[in-house]
């Protein structure tokens, strides 16, 4: 069978986002230890530096998003992305030669100025795929992204033990620019250049035309808490399993856990993207918001690893379907010609709950113990699946370009077929 032209871009942008994703998670199991090794001393200060690390690159993302999203839809989203993944590759390599832990929080809040490859890549994949294949595109997406943040931890890990910790971030840099080079080589965009009315209009305008549209503003939001109830445990959840299963081998039981729940979300994108694109996003966004909720509730009285790895595949498993939908739904109520700055917008919503989550759960674990934590997520998701039920009912879903209509609670607008830029 013939390889379409948009099957071939998607697949160029689900593989780059693979590869973009590993590279930038290359670092993650070993900052602590890296900071050790520029100057920091003890335990304690190291985390510290570490999270401060962490935060900087979330805080510029969230600062910087909406404004390479507003650029892409004056210039392009394909030279976006290009761009986000050169920066990125020249910063991952810098950090390899740091002399100071100061220098590697500057190049960090650097990093999250100047890439964004999610952002760019939704945006692309979502002008260019046609509109019956958007949920199953979308949840490819998503599974490059489970895949990428799994595998990267895992591979760059290795390398520090093996070479160094230098090694994993020239590593990273390299594995960026093949990323460059497979976007660059198997990918198009049919672009074009945007009225002088939206092409005059700056980030604020595009900021407020975007959040007049329908039910755009409720859907950030609810991006905004999905993310923060999916990353509020991360500090704590190692330390909660080896509670749980004690310290010997704790390393890999929560390594088992994390790979398990991403497996179980990966699969659930795929499917429940293409279910989506049949039966209505809607209604898989209000049935994951549920499922996770319910299922994070038990995970606080646990006992038994088996018992946590259990639930946390049941939770992944509704997790990798929510992004997905959330997305086809602001594909569809936002405009072809603005939806780099709508992507960009909720990617700054991610990056600012990557921001507030880690920090937030370190503060419920060490005033009300970490079992409170699965509660508070699980009441985040209650919230988000109430506000969604009744901002859709509250206000009517205006199908982009298209004509607004009244919906029930688990309606979903059809999607248009995307322009061709």
């Amino acid at each position: 069978m013939k390889t379409e032209k948009w099957q071939r871009t998607l697949i160029a942008l689900a593989i780059g986002q693979l590869i973009s994703l590993s590279a930038f998670s290359f670092v993650f199991p070993f900052f602590p230890l890296y900071v050790q090794t520029l100057g920091v001393h003890g335990t304690a200060e190291a985390g510290v530096w570490a999270a401060a690390i962490i935060s900087s690159t979330a805080l510029a993302m969230a600062i910087s998003q909406p404004i390479w999203g507003s650029l892409s839809d004056r210039f392009g989203r394909r030279p976006m992305l290009l761009r986000s993944m050169l920066g990125g590759a020249a910063t991952l390599a810098v950090m390899g030669m740091v002399g100071s832990v100061e220098q590697l929080v500057v190049l960090r809040f650097i990093q999250g100025l100047v890439s964004g490859t999610v952002a760019a890549s939704l945006a692309l994949a979502a002008t260019t795929v046609p509109k019956n294949r958007l949920g199953f595109s979308l949840g490819l997406m998503q599974v490059a992204f489970f895949v990428g943040t799994s595998a990267g931890p895992l591979l760059g890990g290795m390398m520090a033990d093996l070479w160094g910790y230098r090694f994993p971030f020239f590593a990273a840099g390299v594995l960026m620019v093949v990323g460059f080079v497979i976007i660059l080589l198997f990918t198009e965009e049919h672009f074009v250049p945007p009225t002088a009315g939206l092409k005059g209009a700056g980030i604020w305008a595009d900021s407020r035309a975007l959040m007049a549209i329908s039910v755009f503003p409720i859907l950030v939001g609810v991006v905004f808490m999905i993310q923060l109830g999916g990353v509020v445990v991360s500090p704590v959840l190692t330390l909660f399993i080896a509670d749980l299963n004690g310290s010997q081998g704790a390393g890999t039981a929560a390594g088992l856990v994390l790979a398990a729940t991403g497996a179980a979300s990966a699969i659930s994108a795929m499917l429940l993207g293409g279910v989506g694109d049949r039966r209505g996003h809607g209604a898989i966004l209000l049935v994951c918001l549920a499922g996770a909720a319910i299922t994070y509730f038990p995970q606080a009285m646990v006992q038994q690893l088996w018992q946590l790895l259990l639930l946390r595949m049941l939770t992944g498993a509704f997790l990798g379907g929510l992004m997905p939908s959330a997305n086809a739904l602001l594909v569809a109520v936002v405009p072809h010609q603005r939806r780099g700055a709508a992507f960009g917008l909720s990617s700054s919503s991610q990056a600012m709950a990557n921001f507030i989550g880690p920090i937030m759960g370190a503060e419920i674990a060490s005033n009300w113990g970490i079992r409170a934590i699965f509660h508070v997520t699980g009441g985040l998701f209650v919230l988000a699946c109430g506000w969604v039920a009744w901002g859709f009912r509250r206000r009517p879903v205006q199908i982009a370009e298209g004509v607004g209509r009244p919906t029930g609670p688990v309606s979903t607008p059809t999607v248009v077929e995307p322009e061709r830029d």
